[in-house]
């Protein structure tokens, strides 16, 4: 991704309608935490007030097009629980061209990074890291109600904006979508 960092004296505030620029600088980064830090180390903030904003490349162009800037957008992850044996026998059980057609609409909003359905239960591994010994089980890692089904990764604006999409997922009638926040690695 890549992120314009405006700099602006400590005095600037709101009121300014153009506030004078004392740096500027074009930061290429994975997500928003690598941004910041490299902005810290490349604009020497000191006292001075940063704006970063993503450059996100309008529909077609790549970065060597136009761009648009967009507020920088956090990563969730939607959980999708369900009965397994149940998921497709209830009363309001989607089915399977719903569940596409939801998931093709959020692609098409360009909030889906990722969405994938899992295979049984039963299909399961566990690896487990006791005293420096693996332990491979056949099987999920606990015994519960309900099980993990599929999952959606999503850009979004906000938590807000990430209840609104999982709310919509057609599993949710019958089972539960467990959204988190999505913490970045540095690697």
């Amino acid at each position: 991704m890549k992120y314009l960092g405006l700099v602006y004296p400590p005095e600037s505030t709101a009121l300014h309608l153009a506030p004078p620029l004392v740096a500027v600088a074009l930061i290429a980064a994975r997500d928003l935490n690598q941004a910041v830090q490299r902005a810290l180390a490349l604009l020497r903030l000191k006292n001075n007030i940063a704006v970063l904003r993503r450059i996100v490349p309008t529909a077609g162009q790549g970065f060597a097009g136009n761009t648009i800037n967009e507020e920088i957008a956090m990563k969730y992850l939607c959980l999708v629980y369900s009965e397994e044996d149940k998921l497709h026998s209830m009363p309001d059980s989607p089915e399977d061209p719903e569940c596409q057609a939801y998931a093709e609409s959020v692609a098409a909003s360009g909030r889906m990074l990722a969405a994938e359905a899992l295979k049984p239960v039963s299909s399961a591994t566990t690896v487990r890291m006791r005293g420096g010994v693996v332990s491979i089980t056949d099987g999920p890692f606990a015994e519960t109600k309900e099980q993990l089904a599929g999952f959606y990764l999503l850009d979004a604006q906000n938590l807000d904006e990430a209840l609104e999409i999982a709310a919509g997922i057609p599993a949710a009638r019958v089972g539960s979508v467990e959204v988190r926040p999505v913490r970045q690695l540095e690697v």
